[in-house]
């Protein structure tokens, strides 16, 4: 019994394909090696080792068991190349792409691109309404109309003055003045309007801008908290965390490498 839970042990650890070439009196006679002198180096750079296991957190690890959880990673995840690489760093073995480095920033970007297409896309649908756009749209048409009659009966009044028709500029600058109240009345509506559906908007939904949940200002504190600690919104904070790193990291080698 002992056998094979140490086997199993050693298969989570291992993986299976190790396993099935050990020598048969491997338990008995506990020929343990070092991890490191196990495999070769050069098997991580198999294409199906996943580069983001080895380096950082791969990005189905860390929503697995979530909402936004998008299966297992079609790539191995195995401990003992996770310790080999390991193993590698701190002897300094140079690995390719900085050391898988880059293979996790590009994991990262590509997950994190899908992220922004999400919340430019839920940004989007809490614009106003066609209703609510319409009405902006007529009153600031009828503004724009009211501001070239003002223009035009300016230039009129001028004109009447320089021709010495002062009474008739008098009624046309009465005119001139009612068209200007009524042109400041349908201004306040515009900014009541615009006021009121900002209002309308922001108690109704805003969007995360980390991880794109959308959020209600309505929502108490305990709420927002609870989203905030979330395993979604942390996960996304720790792979944004991780690429500004990397693209740090990666911008100061290709300085120094230009000197």
């Amino acid at each position: 019994m002992a056998h094979y839970k140490q086997r199993e042990l050693l298969e989570q650890l291992m993986g299976k394909e190790f396993l099935n070439n050990l020598p048969r009196d491997y338990y008995s006679q506990n020929k343990y090696k070092s991890l490191n002198t196990l495999t070769d180096p050069t098997v991580l750079d198999s294409p199906r080792i996943c580069k983001s296991f080895l380096v950082g957190k791969c990005p189905y690890d860390i929503f697995s068991g979530t909402k936004e959880d998008i299966g297992k990673c079609p790539k191995l995840h195995l401990e003992k190349h996770k310790i080999l690489y390991e193993a590698c760093k701190k002897r300094n073995i140079r690995m390719p792409n900085l050391d898988y480095e880059l293979d996790y920033m590009w994991d990262l970007e590509a997950h994190l691109r899908d992220c922004n297409l999400k919340i430019d896309s839920a940004q989007k649908r809490l614009e106003y309404t066609e209703e609510e756009k319409a009405g902006l749209t007529d009153v600031t048409r009828n503004l724009d109309d009211m501001d070239v009659r003002i223009g035009l009966m300016m230039q009129e009044i001028d004109i009447l003055i320089e021709n010495d028709d002062m009474e008739k500029s008098i009624v046309e600058s009465k005119k001139l003045a009612d068209l200007c109240s009524e042109r400041e009345v349908l201004s306040r509506t515009y900014a009541d309007m615009l006021d009121n559906l900002n209002q309308s908007h922001q108690q109704k939904l805003q969007v995360c801008d980390i991880c794109g949940a959308y959020l209600s200002r309505l929502d108490n504190d305990r709420r927002l908290a609870d989203h905030f600690v979330g395993k979604i919104h942390l996960g996304y904070v720790e792979m944004r965390n991780a690429l500004k790193e990397l693209e740090e990291k990666n911008r100061t080698y290709n300085k120094e490498s230009s000197y």
